[in-house]
């Protein structure tokens, strides 16, 4: 009786190397899907990041009563604010004043309405109607847009 209380419960080495098998086989079948997940949360980012300039550009164009403009490089795929100043682009100055790149692989087209390159926020909080769209290298399309003056941009479609 005395040995039953020294009794230790453990694992043997074979059932620690089935279990490890199994770990390994769920991971290796998880790993394709998981490569989508990370494409498809830059294309979000991308997608926030375009939102938030948007909001700030019509936010400050209001505050500063100066016509703020976003302008589109499809080269590299970037989009850049400057302010309108007797009908010159002025670059932003501190936190703003870079081009927003997209992540690798990632497009930006101007769809419809901007028919320069620009999207212009006026101090009395109209925009120029316009339609963005963001395309991952996977081909997950995610569309950005504003159908009046009066409306600010929003996500209006997407497509996995």
């Amino acid at each position: 009786m005395m040995s039953d209380r020294h009794h230790r419960f453990a694992f043997t080495l074979i059932e620690l190397v089935v279990v490890l098998l199994i770990i390994s086989l769920t991971v290796a079948l998880a790993a394709p899907a998981l490569k989508g997940w990370s494409d498809g949360a830059k294309v979000r980012n991308a997608t926030d990041d375009f939102l938030a300039t948007t909001r700030y550009a019509r936010s400050s164009a209001i505050l500063n009563a100066t016509e703020y403009v976003m302008t589109f490089d499809r080269n590299t795929n970037s989009y850049a604010l400057s302010t309108r100043t007797d009908g010159a682009l002025v670059a932003l100055r501190g936190e703003w004043a870079n081009a927003v790149e997209l992540p690798a692989g990632c497009t930006l087209d101007v769809m419809q309405g901007s028919t320069d390159g620009m999207i212009s926020f006026y101090p009395d909080a109209r925009v120029t109607p316009a339609v963005v769209q963001i395309t991952s290298p996977r081909g997950e399309v995610v569309r950005i847009g504003s159908s009046s003056p009066a409306e600010p941009f929003k996500v209006i479609g997407a497509e996995p």
